[in-house]
């Protein structure tokens, strides 16, 4: 397989950007860096949206208390009762937080009109799988229960996440239809990682791909759930059964190792009857929107997924 062009946009801003502790290459090697892999972890400065309200809500978690940090849209006319989006931050399950994508979260606030609620989930290596899985199944009943509390409105509630994020948002999905939970009236994952197996074409193929590569996803892989990468939840993709889900949105890179799990997975969950978007965005890496917001492709991607939010939420 050859690998894709990346954008010329994109190119340039990988080769020029100023990233800091983030590596735009080599992030197989910062995992495996106790010393790098500690700076990767901390907490970055966040963006501010005077037309949203942030405050953080602590709830009885898996394992404790849980934090969630919650946006709300704040201008004149906002109804009293929201849509809730349930948002999981990315991170190779290992790193991240909710203020790492902090400008997703207020995107979407704002510009789909709703209460996004982002969980500071339990990360590996400390937290192995099912600990992630736990803490989001945990924060969406919570918000279906208390939705007073948020100004939200638990007839509709959208689950999201990107890369590792996706791969939880998917696996709260998941559960929540197997176990009779919180109804989820949609889904949306941005280049989610759901296939622990490491087997797809994308996978074996783009060993050195920028931001995200072979490396990368076999440390995650090995942190997360080294022993448990078939269960379901682990890997959404080994699912059984994917009917009866909410109707879902899907972003792939082109020029990410995950492209093709993503993409099988839109294909089975339109073979088993449940209504899919799939978008590929040509010439894109892994991350691109959050590494990248304000590039052309980024741009585009980003006011897509509010799109569907918003479409599916004000319906």
């Amino acid at each position: 397989m050859t690998v894709p062009a990346v954008d010329p946009e994109i190119q340039t801003l990988l080769d020029t950007a100023d990233t800091g502790v983030f590596p735009v290459y080599g992030l197989d090697e910062v995992l495996a860096d106790p010393q790098r892999y500690a700076l990767l972890r901390a907490r970055p400065d966040t963006p501010v949206d005077d037309r949203v309200k942030v405050r953080d809500l602590y709830i009885p978690g898996p394992a404790g208390q849980l934090r969630l940090r919650v946006y709300r849209p704040g201008t004149p006319g906002t109804p009293d009762a929201l849509p809730m989006i349930l948002y999981v931050h990315g991170g190779a399950f290992t790193y991240g937080s909710p203020e790492a994508e902090e400008g997703r979260a207020l995107r979407y606030a704002r510009d789909a009109r709703a209460v996004v609620v982002s969980v500071d989930y339990r990360l590996a290596p400390e937290h192995p799988y099912p600990a992630a899985a736990d803490d989001a199944y945990a924060a969406l009943a919570w918000i279906a229960a208390h939705p007073a509390e948020l100004g939200g409105d638990r007839a509709r509630i959208a689950v999201a996440g990107g890369s590792a994020g996706g791969n939880i948002a998917a696996a709260t999905v998941l559960r929540a239809r197997d176990q009779a939970g919180p109804h989820v009236l949609f889904q949306s994952l941005t280049y989610p990682g759901v296939d622990g197996s490491l087997t797809s074409a994308s996978v074996r193929e783009f060993t050195d791909t920028p931001v995200l590569n072979r490396g990368a996803m076999e440390w995650a892989w090995q942190y997360y759930a080294k022993d448990s990468h078939a269960d379901p939840y682990a890997s959404p993709l080994r699912a059984a059964d994917l009917g009866g889900l909410p109707p879902a949105y899907i972003a792939v890179a082109e020029v990410d190792p995950l492209r093709d799990e993503g993409r099988a997975y839109a294909a089975r969950l339109s073979a088993a009857g449940v209504t899919t978007e799939l978008v590929q965005v040509p010439g894109a890496v892994h991350g691109f929107d959050l590494l990248f917001p304000r590039a052309r492709i980024s741009e585009r991607n980003l006011a897509d997924q509010v799109r569907a939010l918003r479409e599916a939420l004000h319906a």
